[in-house]
């Protein structure tokens, strides 16, 4: 098992980093790129339903107010695959990615308190784009649009439970976010006589940022009847500013396989300044049964609007997400028979994104189910979390491309002490 764990982490480490490259959705062309989840695999498979729940063995970096709830030191790594079928008026094409989703640790400090430290991707940028064009004066022609890159987020939080008794948990947290990477497009122009390229212009852009921010976030627990809980929570990440640097060349160039044959630098520029990231509130609301079921309500906005690259603002709206997911568990006892101890999640998640074109903000839509397959030793609980979703996103039209897509989700979720249950009332007082 344990080298199983070795190559598990081998592999993913190998496979590169975070969610950079160039093959990903077009609509990572505007603004920061894509935004990626903090959600690991056993909450994505409920649809990231998750701003109201706390757990003993799992970290939940939606809310840092749940960390509180850790009473196992828990290590967890994620996966992503992704296949996409992005649909036009005239063409159709497949493309897939692989990439880490995040890494965290997180452990108990004292009765009463947790952190949790995590690392992965905030935003993705992959598209290559040709569109050709005929002018009766200019000729033939084509532009030509490419991104890749996006911006990553390190994390550190700690939570604080003030109130803790058998009928009542009140948990706070709060969580510094350090945020760093790039995003660079480009945009060239080709020329063509009788089919021959004649000239070629490009000009790229690239921004790198670093800087901090926090958010903050607040959950209560309160017991119904029996064995019946319910669970609010918040969290607020607000409006920040992050410096950034933003580096412009243009050039004319003769293609020449893979590498441009630069033949003239016409501008090449670097200014200094601030990259806006919007503010975002999550609210969730969770019921949990016997200790069996979990339901979940979780409704995010987040101020796309809001956002500028180095003081200048980006044309976007408002995002709102509602989710709701559930998860079954047949017997939390750690020494249940291997079927009664697997997790069954389930969810649904509906987005107006931040994306708008002609007055239309463009819809996104997905389904979620997935499965949690803990194997026990002695003195060790691992869990392999999967998780599959799938959805679209955009709209039939003679404009807008609709994107049909499945994501794969795996994770590896560790912790080295006797496993505790799930979302049960803590036995430390």
């Amino acid at each position: 098992m344990n080298k199983l764990i070795i190559a598990f982490l081998f592999v993913a480490l190998y496979q590169g980093a975070w969610a950079q490259g160039t093959e990903g959705s077009p609509y990572s062309f505007y603004g920061i790129g894509d935004p990626n989840s903090s959600s690991f695999s056993n909450y994505k498979a409920m649809g990231e339903a998750q701003t109201a729940l706390s757990e003993p063995a799992y970290i939940n970096l939606k809310n840092s107010a749940s960390f509180a709830g850790l009473r196992n030191p828990t290590f967890a790594i994620d996966f992503t695959m992704n296949w996409l079928n992005i649909e036009s008026p005239s063409s159709s094409q497949n493309i897939s990615s692989q990439y880490i989703n995040g890494v965290s640790f997180g452990f108990p400090i004292g009765k009463r308190f947790g952190a949790a430290f995590s690392v992965g991707p905030y935003t993705r940028i992959g598209y290559d784009i040709t569109s050709p064009q005929i002018d009766p004066i200019l000729g033939n022609y084509k532009f030509t649009y490419a991104g890749e890159g996006g911006y990553n987020r390190a994390t550190g939080g700690i939570g604080g439970m003030p109130i803790k008794n058998d009928e009542n948990q009140l948990m706070l947290g709060v969580q510094a976010n350090y945020y760093f990477g790039f995003s660079q497009t480009s945009r060239a122009v080709t020329d063509f006589v009788d089919d021959a390229t004649v000239t070629s212009s490009k000009m790229i852009n690239r921004t790198n940022i670093k800087d901090l921010a926090v958010d903050f976030g607040i959950l209560y627990r309160r017991k119904l009847i029996n064995k019946t809980w319910i669970s609010a929570g918040l969290n607020f990440k607000p409006t920040t500013n992050i410096s950034a640097t933003n580096q412009q060349l243009s050039y004319t160039y003769r293609p020449s396989g893979l590498n441009d044959q630069i033949i003239d630098t016409v501008i090449e520029s670097t200014e200094e300044g601030n990259v806006k990231l919007p503010n975002e509130l999550s609210a969730g609301l969770a019921i949990q049964f016997d200790e069996n079921w979990i339901i979940s309500f979780d409704y995010t906005s987040t101020a796309w609007s809001e956002l500028q690259l180095i003081s200048t603002p980006v044309s976007l709206s408002n995002s709102n997400q509602i989710a709701a997911g559930f998860q079954y568990i047949a017997n939390t006892d750690a020494v249940a028979k291997f079927l009664q101890s697997i997790r069954y999640r389930g969810g649904f998640k509906y987005e107006n994104t931040r994306l708008n074109f002609g007055g239309t903000q463009l819809k996104s839509i997905s389904g979620t189910a997935g499965l949690g397959i803990p194997i026990q030793k002695t003195k060790m609980l691992t869990t392999f979390n999967f998780g599959i979703e799938v959805g679209s996103r955009g709209r039939d039209g003679t404009t807008l491309v609709k994107e049909n897509f499945t994501n794969l989700y795996i994770g590896l979720s560790m912790n080295p002490h006797k496993f505790d249950g799930w979302f049960r009332r803590s036995k430390y007082n």
